[in-house]
């Protein structure tokens, strides 16, 4: 069960609490699955979302109070007796005119305590966690540039920086081969893409990183590519991105604390308006999400080694994260389609997502950058709320 730190205020007037706190937070859990952690000030005030739980009426002042001292945003809890929810409401009217980020949450709100509870513990286990950032963001990323900084002052992500010039040390004179069908690739690639996967491997243990950007064309003048080491990194737990696109990777993070798994990093690259498709390419996919793959070389130099992969069908979200303080998103749920479209003319990993009504023509429309990233399942809401509570201006 999700535990959710909570600072419980109520009124003088009430006397001993103890046994109504117990009974609020057995019916919480009861309703809602999500057990609340009764805690002190400053405890609650180390917590990246504050939640207040209002036991009684007459307690305003004293959540006002305690909201005066951060910036951070709040989740009033109230339920239906003791005028809680009165108390909880006022507060809310007041912060909002104070133009704080604030919601109210009771027990039956169906799944939005839960929500709540999720997209917190995601932000608590974010931060300080280290994100390699290798040889900085392409320039071709025009709407990506300002992510390290926003990354840091709203999550508290460490970006560390590191030069490619890192990895060319780090290279081994010998690593361990891929293993698998290869169409075109020749020994000396095979040879290469186990040297850059164990020269990345190590600079991650090293800096102890827990996700990996790295601007990947800087190393094709040296007839090197990353494709098959992020594919590798992706599937032991360490979420890898291509061109040093830090939004991309917060998209691919994410994904791995909802399923425990890597995502699609990918290029949107033709579509079909009429059934609400949308082809999606790259040169690097996990493993893991491969029904079958093949060693190819890299689409746009037609040198190193690529992987094209067959990905695997079902149900999926697509997600963007863009803005110049990553203050937008573009999130849809939909499903990846059986047919592998083979094309020559794409990057070597190629899949068409079928999503819901209009989605398409917002992406097209409004869009927020060109790297999105397929996370299998469904997780929408979780997604949206996370934005809302943290990134959201």
């Amino acid at each position: 069960m999700p535990l959710l730190p909570v600072l419980p205020v109520a009124s003088e007037l009430r006397g001993h609490v103890g046994p109504l706190l117990e009974k609020v937070r057995e019916s919480f859990a009861q309703e809602t699955g999500v057990e609340l952690l009764p805690q002190g000030v400053e405890e609650v005030a180390r917590e990246p979302l504050l939640a207040i739980l209002f036991l009684t009426g007459g307690t305003e002042h004293k959540a006002l109070a305690f909201a005066s001292t951060t910036s951070r945003p709040l989740l009033l809890l109230a339920y239906g007796s003791h005028n809680s929810l009165p108390a909880a409401l006022e507060t809310l009217a007041r912060l909002r005119e104070d133009g704080r980020k604030a919601w109210i949450v009771t027990e039956n709100l169906g799944e939005r305590p839960r929500l709540f509870s999720q997209a917190a513990e995601i932000a608590r286990n974010l931060k300080g966690k280290r994100i390699g950032w290798i040889g900085g963001a392409s320039p071709w990323l025009m709407a990506s540039s300002q992510a390290a900084k926003i990354l840091a002052e709203k999550l508290g992500l460490e970006i560390v920086t590191i030069p490619l010039s890192a990895v060319l040390e780090a290279l081994p004179t010998e690593a361990e081969k891929p293993r698998g069908e290869g169409l075109g690739v020749a020994e000396a690639e095979l040879d290469m893409a186990g040297r850059v996967y164990a020269a990345l491997k190590s600079l991650a243990a090293k800096e102890n990183l827990f996700a990996i950007s790295i601007a990947c064309f800087g190393l094709i003048p040296h007839r090197l590519t990353a494709c098959y080491a992020l594919a590798r990194l992706s599937d032991a737990g360490i979420p890898g991105g291509c061109e040093g696109d830090l939004s991309g990777l917060f998209a691919l993070i994410l994904g791995k604390f909802l399923t425990g798994g890597p995502g699609f990093l990918a290029n949107p690259v033709d579509f079909d308006l009429k059934r609400e498709r949308l082809l999606l390419a790259h040169c690097t996919l996990p493993f893991s999400l491969t029904e079958s793959f093949v060693f190819r070389t890299h689409f746009e130099s037609g040198i190193g080694l690529a992987v094209g992969g067959r990905l695997k069908p079902g149900p999926y979200t697509l997600v963007r994260f863009g803005g110049l303080r990553l203050e937008k998103i573009f999130v849809v749920e939909g499903t990846v389609l059986p047919e592998s479209p083979g094309r020559e003319d794409l990057c070597r990993t190629q899949a068409w997502f079928k999503m819901s009504r209009g989605a398409l023509e917002k992406l097209l429309g409004e869009p927020l950058g060109n790297h999105h990233v397929l996370v299998p399942g469904h997780h929408r809401p979780i997604l949206s709320l996370f934005h809302s509570v943290f990134l959201a201006d």
